[in-house]
């Protein structure tokens, strides 16, 4: 945020260690992270606050964990010793976003930010509370679910931006009151906002230059929460380009959890795939706390491509995450355990207000799900009702609701209203690139039309998902069937490369040699035998090169 002592940082500073300061306030402002910590290291030899607020920015950039603790408390304690309010303030804001991305403590965040509002209470509205609100807000949308709580903070901080003239502030309070907005439902409004926001973001000029990149994150991970996925990929483009001028892995590395969850539902599997497994490395590096998100969508691919064991696990890791439990109940239900998919329902709707529309949504589609399963058409049916009371307002919200709807219809064996659904949701999801969900619709369909006695139809919609499904990679084994069990040994397609490894295992190759002869990572060859073993319903190499010869598929 704004900063008058960064901006003169010689004020007050005998000469030498006030050339340090400058020089480093010049690397910082030119992104040359690595000459800045050089410089303000230099000048912490006089140990005055504005040298170890300089030494924390250039760490914080770094990725280095405790040298940006250390320095921080080394600044929060020197603000305070000359009586400089603000700027112990601002030190306590960081201090409290550092809690949050390196360690995950929320409860030692809020802490912080009660210190940092406590400090400013005589004080003008100024820059310094607005980022202490500003945090607030960001801690209840994404630790605490809260989405009321998020817009009152992001709308105070807003107002003390706009009152403060602190447009560091003003650029996140408007994506962070976007993403509130969208989360509570009001889809339309919180995506105007997310886009004034992020425009701001990419035509200023910032004191901080950590300001438009958090803006544009909450920008893409909102746009990606309500479905608008073109918008989604148009901001993530203009957020690898701030990524990458100012030397912002990390950040690009939150952003990328967001934009492998579009790539996912818009069929770009082995782009996903790349981008989530480099998210999760750049973040375990770098934001250890901010990884779990990540291991989510990581998992829900896993899931889509019928490596349950894989995506069970990283589901796991980032338990409690209401979309990790969500993601778990999936996995339950897909093995035909609807308690345990029940009850991962009901555990999230417990921790959620119902003010949080979108963050319920997930669980409320697999409790109607689980409930159809088991029979309970009647709890099904009333779960619908809830679902479809919420108003959502873009095509692919919408789709969603009307597939799970339409399963629940077949559940009951209401098979005209499930083959209207369908196709609706069918259409829905094809107007927004979403093929997995399209052959989900596709194959429902199909079984309603059986029902109803139109065979040649149907066999034309199964067909066509098969198709679909094939070009994802989808493995026949593990299709999703939308209530129905898949067939024991069924055999997915195989893609060319994994034939064209699968011929080299045959000749008795390791994975490093088959990665050396085809110009692979071990690491990517290793994941394409364990794809084809799914694929071919094999426990091991030799049973898989088995499998192949037996379908004159090698």
């Amino acid at each position: 945020m704004s900063d008058p002592a960064m901006a003169d940082p010689a004020r007050g500073v005998a000469a030498g260690a006030g050339d340090a300061l400058a020089a480093g306030q010049a690397a910082l402002d030119r992104g040359d992270w690595s000459q800045a910590r050089v410089s303000f290291e230099e000048a912490v030899s006089t140990d005055v606050a504005q040298a170890w607020e300089g030494l924390s920015r250039a760490a914080w950039w770094q990725g280095d964990q405790e040298a940006t603790f250390g320095a921080r408390e080394r600044a929060f304690r020197g603000y305070r010793a000359v009586g400089d309010v603000r700027g112990a303030a601002r030190m306590a804001g960081w201090i409290a976003a550092d809690h949050l991305d390196f360690r995950g403590e929320d409860a030692v965040a809020t802490a912080w930010l009660t210190r940092g509002r406590a400090l400013l209470a005589h004080e003008p509205p100024c820059a310094e509370l607005g980022l202490v609100v500003v945090l607030e807000a960001d801690i209840a949308l994404l630790s605490h679910h809260d989405p009321a709580a998020a817009e009152r903070g992001a709308r105070e901080a807003l107002e003390v931006a706009r009152t403060s003239q602190a447009i560091d502030v003003e650029v996140v309070a408007l994506t962070v009151l976007g993403g509130a907005l969208i989360a509570s439902g009001s889809v339309e409004d919180g995506l105007r906002h997310l886009d004034e926001g992020a425009t701001l973001a990419v035509a200023e000029e910032f004191s901080d230059n950590a300001s438009p990149g958090w803006a544009l994150c909450h920008t893409v991970a909102g746009c990606a929460q309500a479905g608008d996925f073109a918008r989604a990929e148009q901001w993530c483009r203009a957020l690898h380009t701030w990524s990458a001028a100012w030397r912002a892995r990390h950040f690009f590395g939150a952003c990328r959890t967001a934009y492998g969850g579009v790539l996912t539902t818009r069929g770009d599997w082995l782009l996903a795939d790349e981008e989530l497994s480099t998210a999760m490395e750049d973040l375990r590096a770098t934001r250890p706390a901010l990884a779990a998100p990540t291991a989510v969508r990581l998992g829900e691919l896993r899931a889509r491509q019928g490596r349950p064991e894989e995506a069970r696990a990283l589901l796991e890791s980032a338990l409690p995450l209401p979309d990790a439990v969500i993601g778990l109940g999936e996995l339950d239900l897909e093995a035909g355990d609807t308690t345990s998919a029940v009850e991962a329902a009901e555990r999230v709707l417990r921790r959620l207000d119902v003010t949080s529309v979108l963050g319920r949504l997930p669980a409320l589609e697999l409790l109607a799900r689980a409930h159809g399963s088991a029979g309970d058409t009647e709890r099904a049916s009333a779960t619908v009702e809830e679902l479809r009371e919420e108003g959502l307002s873009t095509p692919y919200l919408r789709a969603r609701v009307r597939l799970v709807h339409a399963e629940v219809l077949a559940c009951a064996g209401d098979w005209d209203g499930a083959r209207l659904g369908a196709e609706d949701a069918v259409d829905l999801f094809a107007g927004c690139v979403a093929p997995y969900e399209v052959a989900r619709g596709r194959l429902l369909l199909a079984r309603a039309l059986d029902a109803l006695g139109r065979p040649e139809r149907a066999m034309a919609e199964r067909r066509a998902a098969d198709a679909s499904l094939a070009l994802l990679g989808v493995t026949a084994s593990r299709r999703p069937l939308t209530g129905e069990r898949p067939t024991a040994g069924a055999v997915g397609v195989l893609s060319p490369r994994e034939v064209d490894i699968l011929r080299l295992i045959a000749r008795g190759m390791s994975d490093a040699s088959i990665a050396e002869q085809l110009f692979l990572s071990p690491h990517t060859v290793h994941r394409h035998v364990a794809n084809l073993r799914t694929k071919l319903g094999a426990r091991s190499r030799a049973a898989a090169v088995a499998q192949a010869t037996r379908l004159s598929l090698i």
